[in-house]
């Protein structure tokens, strides 16, 4: 890890750099190897878990031959069959949810939200993205995401993020989506989703996927604020999408330390692991530690009475 954040001190953009070289940098300045790593090491385990699900259920089964050779390959075979099967299942479905938000959403693109889709545009720009699908859908909780395994990829927000978030909190959150694409968390998920589908162990795989599922999580966070140079407002709109917006402004020092303190307890640790994404305050600690790796000569901006600019709606 060390090694790693020493090599993200290579480049130091400003904060406002926002030029196609700028968004390269950001994006190598955020990337982890050890990622990489965990997914891999995800991948191997699903696998193994999967393949002596088969080769027992083969070996024990009353029709099995009596050859251990044959199976073993009838059980690596039927594995591979339902994998394949599931894995198309699963594309299929990635697909129907993008006409289901053609059908059923505002398409961003395609609307009057001008300032969005120039941002929007800048940013693939920068992050050298193919093609990217917004759309809007009518949901009060406030939450956005992103699927697709070949363009046009598809980032969707959700109605209440317009309702409560500024324009700059709002650039944060399609930073953070993009970065799912960008980095292929939306093409591995793809991949992982069928291990998610066996039969009785898919709660157990699904804990297993959390481990990279929070890494994916936080590189995103990353590159919010390796690319936009604001930890500020990357931690705000991070508080106000956990906690709420209304209660946002709230949420002072002293209620982040009582958070931390507490996050550091090993049943705190253990409860996250049953979870997709990272607990708050590891978010919030994240970024406060890696915006002092990414511009060390940067001092903290005092934080502002009032918010910097109105709600977006």
């Amino acid at each position: 890890m060390k090694q790693e954040e020493a090599n993200a001190q290579q480049h130091q953009p400003t904060p406002t750099n926002f030029s196609p070289n700028g968004g390269e940098v950001a994006i190598r300045r955020a990337e982890l190897t050890s990622d990489y790593t965990v997914l891999a090491a995800t991948f191997l385990v699903l696998f193994l878990l999967s393949t002596g699900y088969f080769l027992f259920d083969a070996f024990t089964n009353e029709t099995s031959s009596s050859d251990p050779l044959e199976n073993m390959s009838a059980g690596i075979f039927g594995g591979a069959i339902l994998f394949v099967a599931l894995l198309l299942l699963g594309m299929l479905i990635i697909r129907l949810q993008r006409q289901t938000a053609l059908g059923n959403s505002l398409q961003v693109e395609y609307s009057s939200y001008d300032w969005l889709r120039e941002w929007a545009n800048k940013v693939a720009a920068d992050f050298n993205m193919p093609p990217t699908e917004i759309f809007v859908t009518q949901n009060p909780i406030l939450n956005a995401y992103a699927y697709g395994f070949v363009k046009p990829y598809n980032i969707v927000l959700h109605s209440g993020l317009f309702d409560k978030l500024t324009h700059d909190e709002l650039r944060v959150v399609i930073v953070h989506e993009m970065a799912h694409i960008k980095y292929k968390h939306t093409l591995a998920l793809m991949f992982l989703q069928p291990f998610l589908s066996i039969p009785v162990v898919g709660m157990f795989t699904s804990w297993i996927i959390g481990f990279w599922s929070r890494r994916s999580e936080l590189t995103a966070d990353r590159l919010a604020l390796a690319y936009l140079g604001d930890s500020e407002k990357v931690k705000t709109t991070l508080i106000k999408i956990h906690a709420g917006a209304e209660v946002s402004k709230y949420m002072n020092e002293t209620a982040r330390q009582w958070l931390q303190y507490n996050a550091e307890r090993p049943m705190n640790r253990f409860a996250q692991t049953f979870s997709s994404h990272p607990f708050l305050v590891r978010r919030l600690h994240q970024i406060d530690r890696w915006n002092a790796y990414f511009y060390p000569h940067v001092p903290e901006s005092p934080k502002p009475v009032a918010p910097a600019d109105q709600p977006a709606n």
